[in-house]
């Protein structure tokens, strides 16, 4: 299993996409990519950060989604927040919106 600790990365994560600013969600789904890649038995640990934005948050983990990542692999992530557990269940959202989205284009 690989942990990946989000502030390893970044201290303060940012806006959704790279062009508008640093630490974005963007390039933090681009890392999720590479890890997924190498292993899917995933745990990314939210907690110690400044906080999250939702367009980061949606971007992060929905954007796995319409990047055309494996469902199953992108369900299976698992996720520490010891400090704000909705996280959770937010994130859980955006992978089930995105999912959803999906399945309206087909």
């Amino acid at each position: 299993m690989k942990i990946l600790k989000v502030l390893d990365r970044y201290t303060c994560p940012g806006p959704r996409y790279k062009r508008l600013g640093a630490s974005s969600g963007e390039d933090f789904k681009e890392w999720l990519i590479k890890a997924l890649n190498k292993d899917k038995d995933l745990t990314v640990d939210l907690d110690d950060t400044e906080g999250y934005g939702s367009s980061f948050l949606e971007e992060a983990f929905g954007g796995l989604i319409r990047e055309g990542i494996n469902i199953d692999d992108v369900k299976n992530i698992q996720f520490i927040s010891n400090e704000e557990p909705e996280l959770i269940d937010e994130i859980k959202e955006y992978i089930d919106d995105a999912i959803e989205e999906l399945g309206d284009c087909k």
